[in-house]
């Protein structure tokens, strides 16, 4: 650590036995109040150097009613860094004002408050949540990522995808912003799982299901248990009521497609080796337009692949490759009729090969 990270740690450290004592005075105004919770907010490094406040509340009352040592020389110790147990022995020498019991019982609503930011601070800790902040996860171009949730359950995502994770008392939301997920939700009672990608949202409980955000629209597959899957804002998720009936529900085995004007069709039978091949780093079509599968290749390989003759695009193809082993792909594709490949060190094309005669 620098002089000059010392020297900001020192200072966030005097401001949280600023606020401690403001709290101790009494009720803080709704101004003072707000400026608090702005401040906790800023930074978590702010909200550890208030919880080191909460030793000193916690060790008050083993001071026998009458601590030797005034609160000032506890705050001091916090901002030194010393985390030790201030010894709180009685000095025949100096003997400090004793503070009133009126005052120790005013610290017990504030030991009380500090247990539950501490509660809310090992949430941040463990989810990237304090105080409402979401916690986004991501992987770039090529990588693949498990996570597992406080809540038990695990989020996958594939190549160049991010998500952002947000709990609050009743859901449990995942906004999909980008690329593709696999969820393998943890029931919990009372407290739905919802994730929303686009213009599509889907609610489920105890199940597990992939969504893929594609430019024009989003592919939802259930692998087990079902799903409830609307579109546009979900007003009705503020209200108690039961999930409404114009949701489509998607059961195991079945994938649904949304794109901007709703549900494209009823949900239809689901390849589960073409949908999860990923999982593995496979990419797996079977009579897929060329076009298509061109497009799953450029998501983790690091030359481009380019289709540009839309005969080509729509040739249906069959095959399973590892998603970064170009080289094998290339070699399928100039054994294609008609086809031939052109190599630049910057792009691969593929164009329709002229006929000999």
């Amino acid at each position: 650590m620098t002089q000059g990270d010392e020297d900001i740690r020192a200072a966030i450290a005097q401001q949280a036995g600023e606020w401690f004592i403001a709290n101790q005075a009494g009720a803080l105004t709704a101004q003072d109040g707000e400026a608090f919770l702005a401040w906790l907010r800023a930074s978590p490094l702010h909200v550890r150097e208030y919880l080191g406040v909460a030793r000193i509340a916690h060790h008050m009352p083993h001071a026998a009613g009458e601590p030797e040592i005034p609160l000032e020389i506890f705050l001091a110790q916090e901002q030194t860094g010393n985390h030790n147990v201030a010894h709180l022995e009685r000095s025949a020498a100096k003997r400090h004002p004793p503070l009133t019991r009126r005052v120790l019982a005013q610290a017990w609503p504030i030991a009380a408050s500090l247990i539950a930011l501490a509660a809310g601070i090992l949430w941040w800790a463990h989810d990237g949540q304090l105080l409402g902040i979401p916690k986004t996860y991501r992987t770039a171009h090529g990588e693949q990522l498990a996570q597992t949730l406080p809540d038990g359950s695990v989020l996958r995502l594939d190549t160049d995808s991010a998500a952002t994770v947000h709990y609050s008392s009743r859901e449990r939301v995942v906004d999909l912003r980008r690329g593709q997920a696999l969820f393998e939700v943890a029931h919990e009672t009372g407290r739905r799982f919802r994730v929303s990608a686009g213009n599509a949202g889907a609610i489920a409980v105890g199940t597990q299901f992939d969504v893929y955000r594609k430019v024009a629209s989003v592919e939802i597959t259930v692998i087990e248990g079902q799903i409830a899957v609307f579109t546009g804002a979900p007003s009705w998720l503020r209200t108690e009521r039961d999930v409404p009936p114009q949701v489509q529900r998607v059961t195991a085995g079945y994938q649904l497609h949304v794109d901007a004007g709703g549900f494209a069709a009823q949900p239809v039978r689901a390849d589960e080796n073409q949908t999860l091949g990923w999982v593995q780093h496979k990419i797996v079509f079977d009579h897929r337009p060329l076009g298509e599968v061109t497009a799953e290749f450029n998501r983790y390989g690091g030359i481009p692949v380019e289709i540009e003759d839309a005969e080509l695009r729509a040739l249906p193809v069959s095959g399973m490759f590892d998603a970064g082993d170009t080289e094998s792909f290339i070699t399928f594709l100039e054994t294609l009729p008609g086809a031939r490949v052109e190599r630049t060190p910057k792009r691969i094309r593929v164009v329709k090969a002229t006929p000999t005669t």
